[in-house]
């Protein structure tokens, strides 16, 4: 039978059966199908069970709870947010793009918007299963003086005078203001909802600046608290998993988009092609379609987990979970 003829359920119906699993809108598919499923299905429920547990807005074991929130790393940041499973590149990150926000959205002044992504960087809380003392190292890493202003490594008898989160701040904040030329007004995140041809469920997405014509990505050292770091690359071309969520934003809102890269040395800003944007939209609707048709056939969560390739070897998704987490998933592919 060829994908033309596929019958669809109808809409209602459909939208009914993909909640069953706990999915309820697309989002840039860079992670494999069967992660993200999981992650939808099994992880997120749990999670969110357990802090209404905590909050006192559903029965249960409050000790189970705190240990599920503990095993996840859920914490509350220096600016009142609700995080969990960070890790020292996520918050860098994150306070970078906070930094950016304060000073060109919110008007605040570099120094006010550089102590308050200082404290974000110090608040980091990993979750109870992580390797506490390397992301220690990690973080400390970026704010340890040891770079000349442009970012390179001192020569001998030369004094450091900038250290790596305060280099990334002002580069990212320099490319932001590339990106931004000719703007009347800079907006920071947004939540961006649209439709795809043939894809019934919503996308979803989050972007950084101008209503998602505007992305930020942070660059950082490789080799972080050893002897011989060495400068996160910017890349030569935007990589297609980025490209895929530009274009996404591209085509929810027809703004055509820009991509910053930052890291200690520099940035860079690319525009990307229209046939580059078409490319994305393609491959996001692709793998909108094909989750569509993988929570139609599935009569239970087990089953559309089985229907999918994991993935194992995929260079980050499944070695973030917490073990425990993992083990549950390699249990239900492997029964």
């Amino acid at each position: 039978m060829s994908f033309k003829n596929f019958s669809k359920p109808q809409k209602q119906d459909f939208v009914r059966q993909s909640a069953r699993h706990s999915y309820y809108h697309h989002s840039q598919p860079n992670k494999p199908d069967g992660f993200t499923f999981y992650d939808k299905a099994v992880v997120r429920p749990e999670l969110a069970n357990a802090k209404a547990v905590i909050a006192g807005e559903a029965k249960g074991d409050k000790a189970e709870a705190q240990r599920i929130l503990d095993m996840h790393g859920v914490y509350k940041d220096s600016r009142g947010r609700t995080q969990s499973g960070d890790k020292p590149p996520l918050i860098s990150g994150r306070a970078v793009e906070n930094y950016c926000t304060d000073v060109a959205v919110n008007d605040l002044s570099p120094t006010d918007a550089f102590r308050n992504a200082i404290n974000e960087l110090q608040g980091f809380h990993g979750a109870a299963w992580r390797d506490a003392d390397k992301d220690k190292r990690e973080l400390e890493h970026k704010t340890t003086v040891r770079y000349n202003a442009d970012g390179s490594v001192p020569k001998k008898d030369i004094i450091p005078t900038h250290h790596e989160f305060e280099l990334v701040c002002s580069n990212a904040l320099d490319g932001l203001r590339e990106a931004f030329a000719g703007a009347n007004r800079i907006t920071g995140q947004k939540e961006l909802t649209g439709k795809f041809d043939d894809v019934q469920l919503p996308y979803k997405g989050y972007g950084d600046f101008q209503e998602g014509g505007v992305e930020l990505k942070t660059k950082w050292d490789r080799g972080a608290g050893t002897d011989k770091p060495s400068a996160g690359s910017l890349p030569k071309e935007i990589p297609f998993n980025n490209l895929m969520q530009i274009a996404g934003y591209w085509h929810i809102t027809d703004i055509w988009p820009q991509i910053v890269y930052a890291n200690r040395l520099g940035y860079r800003v690319f525009k990307p092609t229209l046939d580059q944007l078409h490319a994305g939209v393609a491959a996001i609707r692709e793998a909108c379609v094909r989750r569509e048709r993988l929570l139609a056939a599935a009569a239970t969560t087990e089953e559309l987990l089985q229907l999918c390739d994991p993935q194992w070897d995929h260079m980050f998704v499944w070695r973030d979970l917490p073990p425990e987490i993992l083990d549950r998933a390699q249990k239900i592919w492997r029964s």
